[in-house]
């Protein structure tokens, strides 16, 4: 039976994703939650065989502590998923007092910014997953309210009052990854995406550029570069990049061997694109 680490408890939008790659696979299989993307992460090749977390949204950009984990990690991306996030805003009855503290998932503060900050004289408290800030919030009981993904209201929730479509964009999405510790099997009629990252650790000049050119030089389309500190010292950064192909395709090794004359360079995964 494959395990699979995710961010818990059960209904969070991590779960939901879990959900999709399970249907894909038709697998046998045990969901395992965790309290945090960290513990998630750290799970992966030890307590699970695969792991489903969270990359990217729409508006607030990428998961900084996903791509700390992926930057030392020896996993492989193996396929990705998109789906459609929406929240809203729940709390006990206005008659019961007015609004004190708002529980948020410290990701979804951002994405729901516009409504929190027109709350006056909130004390906002972040937690680790969305149905962690509804639990939270019903604990704390009158004066408390949360931002909850939609689908919670259905089944999670005991409160009464609640406010629809809280989310800054209507279209808002996040992307999420399958990590697992054997790689996507290569078939080559699929449309394949591939994550790889350079390391700047020793600080060499024009790295970006030497990037760029590699993968222009063999007709290679870049759909994503984003830097992340290297934490040694201001202005060193390494770099995640995603691009269309398989890291099997002849141009992307040649540009691949490129890069490696000068940086040190890991793909992640070449996974079928969303």
């Amino acid at each position: 039976m494959a395990k699979i680490a995710t961010l818990g408890p059960p209904n969070t939008f991590s779960d939901i994703a879990t959900q999709q790659f399970i249907k894909t696979q038709n697998l046998n299989h045990e969901i395992k939650y965790f309290k945090s993307l960290s513990d998630t992460f750290r799970a992966i090749g030890v307590h699970c065989e695969f792991g489903v977390l969270p990359i990217e949204n729409l508006s607030e950009g990428y998961v900084q502590v996903v791509l700390d984990h992926l930057l030392e990690t020896s996993l492989n991306i193996i396929a990705e998923y998109l789906l459609p996030i929406q929240f809203s805003f729940v709390r006990y009855s206005e008659s019961d007092g007015p609004l004190t503290d708002v529980f948020v998932q410290f990701v979804a503060y951002g994405q729901c910014s516009e409504f929190i900050e027109q709350q006056n004289n909130i004390r906002v408290h972040y937690t680790q997953s969305n149905i962690s800030s509804l639990v939270e919030a019903q604990k704390k009981g009158k004066g408390a309210g949360a931002v909850v993904p939609k689908h919670a209201l259905k089944s999670e929730c005991l409160m009464s009052s609640v406010v629809e479509n809280i989310t800054n964009y209507e279209n808002n999405q996040t992307r999420f990854l399958v990590v697992s510790t054997e790689p996507c099997i290569y078939q080559p009629a699929v449309n394949y995406k591939t994550t790889l990252v350079v390391k700047n650790d020793n600080d060499c000049p024009g790295v970006l550029g030497n990037i760029i050119n590699a993968f222009a030089a063999q007709k290679v389309n870049l759909t994503s570069i984003m830097s992340r500190p290297t934490k040694s010292q201001f202005g060193q950064y390494h770099f995640f990049i995603d691009i269309d192909g398989h890291q099997q395709d002849e141009n992307i090794k040649l540009a691949i061997l490129n890069i490696k004359n000068d940086h040190v360079i890991r793909v992640l995964g070449s996974y079928p694109k969303a």
